[in-house]
């Protein structure tokens, strides 16, 4: 062989890897668990088999549903080879002395300089979900909260909740604009933004590249699952069978949400919503697990 087609066939070769690699997806998103995915008063009624049980399965860590025994959660997380990713705190507007936990001040103290931050879910008796009248009230309780997590190097997000005062991705972008603050953001929640879109009379799949473009700049985290899109009720009280399953099953595309903020460069954690599954714990988040590494391989594959 001549060593001109020798040249020609290795800058082919490289030609062809370069390619290959360029195709290629980096998924760098930690994967975690909420806390309704690993506890019950059965089984998982501990920190420590909590912690286990989401170790074992394959996540890189978890949420912390509000602050009581904060202290001994964090340990074991720590022993467990955990991460702390979110913490689900309420911020009520109704109360004007306390509107969330004081004990959250301590807790930046602990997990400073982490990845860990509060979600806060807002809720109000006195007002109605959604009515922006009530930003006033909001915005310097969330500054407050915003400049406390700052002095310890933490972020803080809006968790939009159906049915609660800041309700939809849309209440989480006004109201995050005007608390502007560079260490507070929101969380994109999958099953909360269907049920507004269906309550809401909606097209999820058309508005999902709309709000998740507005929402580009202040989405912190994730939360997915699977899901039936429409559910199968309009019920209240059964709306989530339909919208929260097991990631993997259900007819929405989760994937597709999941690509969505992936091509426009997020990288940050993706929680798990387990909320009222039945299945038992192990086998739901089994086969979660192996459907999100699924997901990763797909996306690093360019498909």
């Amino acid at each position: 062989m001549s060593l001109r087609l020798i040249l020609a066939s290795s800058l082919l070769v490289f030609t062809l890897s370069q390619t290959v690699m360029a195709q290629q997806k980096h998924i760098s998103s930690p994967f975690f668990v909420f806390n309704n995915g690993i506890s019950d008063t059965a089984v998982y009624k501990t920190h420590q088999k909590q912690a286990q049980l989401a170790a074992q399965m394959g996540f890189n860590g978890v949420e912390k549903n509000r602050l009581d025994n904060f202290d001994t959660f964090y340990e074991v997380l720590l022993t467990n080879n955990l991460k702390l990713y979110t913490i689900y705190v309420e911020v009520n507007l109704d109360e004007e002395k306390a509107p969330y936990d004081r004990r959250l001040e301590d807790v930046f103290k602990k997990i400073q300089g982490t990845q860990a931050m509060p979600w806060l879910y807002v809720t109000s008796k006195k007002h109605k979900p959604s009515s922006a009248e009530q930003d006033a009230i909001a915005v310097p309780i969330l500054q407050e909260i915003a400049d406390l997590a700052k002095k310890y190097g933490l972020k803080v997000a809006l968790y939009p909740h159906t049915w609660f005062w800041l309700e939809t991705v849309e209440d989480a972008i006004r109201v995050a604009e005007k608390v502007n603050r560079p260490n507070f953001g929101m969380a994109f929640n999958l099953p909360h933004f269907l049920a507004t879109q269906y309550y809401g009379g909606e097209n999820p799949d058309k508005n999902l590249q709309i709000w998740a473009q507005k929402a580009r700049p202040y989405v912190f985290a994730l939360s997915i699952n699977g899901a039936d899109y429409p559910p199968a009720s309009s019920d209240r009280g059964k709306v989530w069978e339909s919208l929260i399953k097991p990631l993997g099953e259900g007819n929405y595309d989760t994937y597709a949400f999941l690509k969505t903020f992936w091509d426009m460069g997020f990288t940050g954690p993706v929680g798990l919503q387990c909320y009222n599954i039945k299945q038992e714990k192990s086998i739901h988040l089994e086969k979660s697990v192996h459907t999100w590494q699924a997901y990763k391989k797909r996306y690093a594959a360019g498909k």
